[in-house]
């Protein structure tokens, strides 16, 4: 069975195979992001936390958790000292994303004190760990290098391209595959087949016809 073709095309052989994996799969658990890809986006680059904040590392006991860190009075303090302000502290551990299933991350980032969170962060504070594990890993510091839009749309953006015999189509979502919409610039290509808008279950159905293949485009 054929369910891979250079490396983010899925090439369906026929409508059994294809019910045959959906009995086994959501197509939408192969279009998934790790860890090193999400923080890719933004270029982040690891620093010491602990140096770029003039943080004691006395001041935090061993094996902190990013909670203990954001909650940390002295952590609080050496930001203020050094102009830095930090915005909320998110988890991916109750959200859909497109997040490899397996991982959950938390996070939160540093702006300059006067800077707007709608601007670029100077900083992600980041952890992460195993879906089936007690322990988190360790809290890591990352110099943010690009524009952190990128970061929040790994999580939750995709496209893909259906191609049907000659006819080719793009569908975008923006969260995390609950609902496809056709490109803008194919509005007027769109059928009953291949609406305007789709959800997943509809993305699923026209995998089952003949002579049909999906691409991740990103």
């Amino acid at each position: 069975m054929k369910t891979l073709k250079n490396y983010n095309t899925f090439i369906f052989e026929n409508a059994i195979e294809m019910q045959e994996i959906f009995n086994d799969a959501d197509i939408l658990e192969s279009i998934v992001t790790d860890s090193d890809e999400l923080l890719n986006t933004i270029k982040a680059k690891e620093v010491d936390l602990f140096q770029v904040f003039e943080l004691n590392p006395d001041k935090l006991k061993s094996n902190f958790t990013i909670q203990e860190l954001y909650d940390n009075k002295y952590f609080n303090k050496a930001l203020v000292k050094k102009g830095f302000k930090k915005n909320e502290l998110e988890s991916t551990e109750e959200t859909e994303t497109f997040l490899d299933d397996s991982i959950v991350i938390k996070f939160f980032s540093i702006f300059k004190n006067n800077a707007s969170e709608l601007e670029q962060p100077e900083y992600i504070i980041y952890q992460s760990k195993k879906r089936n594990q007690k322990d988190w890993g360790q809290v890591k510091c990352y110099k943010v290098n690009d524009n952190m839009k990128n970061f929040y749309d790994k999580l939750t953006n995709k496209s893909i391209e259906i191609k049907k015999g000659d006819k080719t189509y793009i569908y975008v979502t923006s969260n995390s595959g609950n609902d496809w919409q056709l490109q803008k610039s194919m509005k007027n290509q769109q059928t009953d087949r291949f609406k305007e808008y789709m959800t997943n279950d509809d993305i699923k159905a026209i995998l089952l016809d003949d002579d049909v293949s999906i691409t991740i485009l990103a």
